[in-house]
């Protein structure tokens, strides 16, 4: 496999910005699918990492080269995968404007059969919304220790989030319908087709968000692959079950 690390001007975010994308080297794909036949894993970083994060802590090259896909990771920052994010549409950046980009650069494919997406913490948040808004996208999706659910989180951290998160604090006040929360997003026929993983350990403090989706997800008829093990917020957990995620939505 090969690593590009691409710093490219995004309009979406109205600066230069990074991604990084794990591919096959030029020299193996003789006699190999083209690249545009390849399934693509959009792999979002946490809170406090960036793109390069999951290179750099977990196997995930490893696991690229033994399913033969391509890994897209791309950096978000702190904007909890958000539009309007302090003038800054991150959201659309990763969904639109960055697929677009590789799709031209690399030619990978833009087929919903083709792409699924995952993340941890922060990115599993952002993996969720985005596979739900936009479910002719993503075939699959996943989350590592996500912020799956904002009804205990916005009251416990409603100050930290005024002062760090402001472009949330609108769509705070009833998480039961917030657009930003992945639980209140989930709809039995909408979803239906989409291949769903969750994922936390039991001594992290996200579970609870984690269990409260599922709950979400059960009352809507949908099935989700969960593991819930002894674990906390760290990467021996999160390097797991990406690996557990890839072969459960590739089967």
């Amino acid at each position: 496999m090969a690593l590009s690390v691409l710093d490219f001007f995004s309009e979406q975010l109205g600066m230069c910005t990074q991604v990084y994308v794990c591919l096959p080297d030029a020299n193996t794909l003789k006699n190999r699918p083209s690249m545009a036949s390849r399934k693509v894993l959009w792999l979002l970083h946490g809170l406090s990492d960036d793109g390069s994060a999951w290179t750099r802590y977990s196997r995930i090259e490893k696991y690229a080269t033994q399913n033969d896909i391509v890994v897209v990771m791309p950096t978000a920052g702190r904007s909890m995968y958000c539009d309007d994010c302090l003038g800054q549409n991150y959201y659309t950046h990763i969904t639109e404007e960055l697929p677009a980009y590789l799709h031209n650069l690399f030619g990978l494919s833009l087929a919903r059969d083709k792409n699924f997406i995952a993340g941890l913490s922060m990115g599993g948040m952002g993996a969720m919304k985005m596979a739900l808004n936009n479910p002719c996208r993503y075939f699959a999706a996943g989350s590592f220790s996500g912020v799956l659910d904002f009804t205990d989180v916005a009251l416990v951290n409603k100050d930290r989030l005024a002062k760090e998160f402001p472009f949330m604090i609108p769509f705070m006040d009833d998480p039961a319908t917030s657009p930003l929360n992945p639980t209140a997003l989930l709809d039995g026929e909408r979803h239906k087709d989409l291949k769903l993983y969750v994922s936390c350990g039991l001594q992290d403090h996200l579970v609870k968000t984690s269990r409260a989706f599922l709950a979400k997800a059960e009352q809507e008829g949908l099935t989700v692959e969960s593991c819930f093990e002894d674990g906390t917020h760290e990467w021996g957990f999160w390097d797991r079950h990406v690996e557990r995620f890839i072969n459960f939505a590739l089967q």
